[in-house]
């Protein structure tokens, strides 16, 4: 991440060494895609291995939250570096990312194996890990398709959120690309916020049950946006718009924990970022080509019809995860205490 950051913040213009330019900064991208996606679901492992029901549903979601307020900080500093150089601020900022990734690297030192990690690697010392462990076994085959199901989400509200709505703050209400970066900033505080309310709210309701009201909730409001779109545009209606689909389309935030125990502890590292990265390769290539057909073709009505495709797949999954997956009793009961202990403290 940090050599890629420093790369695209040095590559040179396309006036000045062509196509290369545009070669070296598409495989950078791929490689900070490589690395993003290995953090993100390394530090979702981690946190789910070394805690336990229900804290760990806020501490994952803790995770989701400082992902989004660094999203948040990075669209900050962006702003700030184009402020002072409108030109090639962005190298600066650039520049400042690859710092931060150096400090994350030194970081990532002083971190040990997990319990769960440990205890199964105890249990068989002598055998190794072959390649075929590392993939989803027929028996847990459907909880990885339940897991690319509920996290296919994100790359079309975050199209719709930044990309097309963004593009339509430009190009019919005149908006500089300083000023959607600012609206996008108070954007993805939003989000950050709902992450962490998200992540209160599972200390007192099961996980699956907010996917669930969460998810048909997303697609009444997907199902109304056409007509608002067609009778009450106007940049707060689109900043209110913004907000609606960051909150709404969390995909798995809560419930990752209960997503994650689904793998075995060998190779659950492997299949959860195998899950991620594919439903997000599919999403993206949906996003990149599907979304600018039907934008071009049938407006925001096109877009409209394959978010919603998506929210049903998002419901279809997490019904089907839900019906093999119910509240033990033992998280039952650390429910009951945990809601009497909140209630003692606050009396």
């Amino acid at each position: 991440m940090a050599l890629c950051s420093f790369t695209i913040a040095s590559l040179p213009s396309y006036e000045k060494i062509g196509i290369t330019a545009s070669i070296v900064m598409i495989v950078c991208r791929m490689l900070q895609g490589f690395s993003a996606i290995g953090e993100f679901v390394g530090a979702l492992i981690y946190i789910t291995e070394t805690t336990q029901a229900p804290r760990s549903y806020l501490y994952t979601t803790l995770v989701i939250f400082f992902t989004n307020l660094g999203s948040t900080f990075a669209l900050l500093v962006g702003t700030l570096f184009l402020l002072t150089n409108s030109e090639e601020g962005w190298r600066t900022a650039f520049y400042f990312g690859a710092g931060i990734a150096v400090i994350g690297s030194v970081a990532r030192t002083q971190l040990r194996e997990t319990p769960d990690f440990l205890q199964e690697k105890n249990v068989n010392p002598q055998k190794k890990t072959k390649l075929i462990d590392l993939f989803p076994s027929k028996e847990i085959r459907k909880n990885f398709w339940c897991y690319v199901g509920v996290d296919c989400l994100r790359p079309l509200y975050f199209y719709l959120t930044f990309i097309y709505l963004g593009g339509l703050l430009t190009s019919k209400y005149g908006y500089t690309y300083a000023q959607v970066i600012t609206q996008n900033l108070f954007v993805g505080g939003v989000e950050a916020l709902a992450s962490l309310f998200y992540g209160w709210l599972a200390l007192k309701v099961y996980p699956l049950e907010i996917l669930k009201v969460r998810g048909l909730i997303f697609l009444c409001f997907s199902l109304c946006l056409p007509s608002i779109m067609d009778h009450a545009a106007g940049p707060f209606t689109i900043f209110a718009i913004q907000c609606g689909l960051m909150i709404l389309g969390k995909g798995i935030t809560p419930a990752y924990v209960l997503f994650l125990q689904a793998f075995p502890p060998i190779g659950r590292y492997t299949q959860a970022a195998a899950a991620h990265a594919l439903s997000r390769v599919f999403t993206t290539l949906v996003t990149s080509f599907g979304c600018v057909i039907m934008a071009e073709y049938l407006g925001f009505e096109g877009i409209m019809l394959i978010l919603i495709s998506a929210i049903l797949i998002y419901l279809i999954s997490v019904y089907h995860f839900s019906l093999h997956h119910k509240p033990s009793e033992n998280q039952n009961i650390v429910f009951v205490n945990t809601n009497m202990a909140a209630r003692k403290k606050y009396r």
